[in-house]
């Protein structure tokens, strides 16, 4: 609790002379968000926080960002870059009105010590929705590495680097459904929500605002209505609106096939539902799943558009190598035929229909560091 103390004694200190009707208004959001928030934390942990984070005023927002120039896009989750006590930072608002980011926040703060999760540095309750600020990563989101196809840096996604990206939002998925009281469900895992560091090359996960508790001693929980994205939903959550730890492995095996295949979830999707197999225009493809990476409601949902076995269709009887992504055996080739055979059986599991018949996420994330160590095993016998 001491937390939410300190916080309201920092900002007493930071009350500006702005007009009486603003200051008004920025306590009374500081009041009604200070509140959920509180409520989050106390539900997730108590009200204890791993990791102390700052309040910052509505005017140190403002002054912070007033020359920023620099944004980042990640899909519903909006970063500009600022500057805070001489230092800089990412400073995020949020753009989606189904966003808990009250529970974001309580959730970020005690995962912040995680090397692969982006780190809170603090937050200001003033404005109606509240600002996160997080520590300064020059780098760029797994989407836009993976898909546009004018970044330079997509020849960094070598075989190695993917399986370790991979292993590393594992970990972070992992700790969700096994290091707090009750297992917490992410529910919009995609590449969107996956920041990778330009120099370090660590993937980093950003943004748990649709994430869910199971109720304590439960398994399973039910709930009216689906969230999540378009592609990445597990069909046994959107037939039944059933969340268990499966629903995340679901999203994690379509975020894996993305990373063996090249393709945006989208235009997976096209190829399958089309008859015809001329390759659909690239910069339509992004612009399209762009669309997709928006979080949806249940009304929204298309299935007959949206297939639920894509994967298994797409695949077919298809060689590895014929659907892997070329970058990949450009740089390899047939020497790592097997280890991509064994990625893809892992996606095939991941991504089966019936929860019951996937992999928790401590398995698949076993299964990754033994594909990730024999990789490494390989990489040293031809140097």
């Amino acid at each position: 609790m001491s937390i939410f103390r300190e916080l309201l004694l920092t900002r007493k200190t930071l009350f500006s002379s702005v007009s009486a009707e603003k200051r008004k208004k920025e306590h009374d959001c500081y009041l009604q968000n200070g509140s959920a928030v509180l409520e989050e934390l106390l539900a997730l942990c108590d009200g204890n926080c791993r990791i102390p984070i700052r309040y910052f005023s509505a005017i140190e927002i403002h002054n912070a960002i007033r020359h920023s120039k620099s944004k980042m896009d990640l899909s519903d989750v909006s970063m500009v870059t600022g500057l805070l006590d001489n230092r800089p930072v990412l400073v995020r608002f949020n753009t989606c009105e189904f966003n808990n980011i009250h529970r974001d926040i309580a959730i970020t703060a005690q995962m912040s010590h995680l090397k692969n999760v982006l780190r809170l540095v603090g937050c200001c309750l003033e404005f109606e929705q509240p600002v996160m600020v997080y520590e300064y990563v020059e780098g760029i989101s797994l989407f836009d590495l993976l898909f546009k196809k004018d970044n330079l840096n997509r020849k960094s996604l070598s075989w190695g680097n993917r399986l370790r990206v991979a292993r590393e939002v594992a970990s972070a998925i992992l700790f969700l459904h096994t290091e707090f009281t009750t297992p917490i469900i992410h529910r919009d895992i995609k590449p969107y929500k996956v920041i990778i560091d330009d120099k370090s090359g660590v993937a980093k996960i950003v943004d748990f605002s649709l994430s869910i508790s199971l109720p304590p001693g439960e398994l399973e929980l039910q709930r009216d209505g689906v969230c999540g994205t378009l592609g990445y939903v597990d069909p046994e959550y959107y037939y039944q609106s059933i969340i268990t730890q499966k629903t995340d492995v679901y999203s994690f095996g379509i975020l894996l096939f993305l990373l063996l295949t090249g393709k945006t979830a989208y235009d997976i999707i096209d190829r399958v539902n089309s008859k015809e197999t001329t390759d659909i225009d690239e910069e339509d493809a992004v612009e399209e799943d762009n669309f997709m990476d928006s979080v949806i409601l249940e009304e929204t949902i298309d299935l007959k558009k949206f297939p639920t076995n894509f994967v298994d269709r797409y695949i077919k009887e298809s060689n590895v190598m014929d659907i892997a992504d070329p970058t990949i055996l450009e740089e390899h080739g047939i020497e790592i035929q097997q280890q991509l055979e064994d990625y893809l059986d892992l996606v095939k599991k991941c991504t089966t229909l019936k929860g019951d018949d996937r992999p928790y996420i401590i398995h698949v994330a076993r299964e990754l560091c033994r594909m990730e160590k024999c990789f490494r095993d390989l990489a040293l016998t031809q140097n």
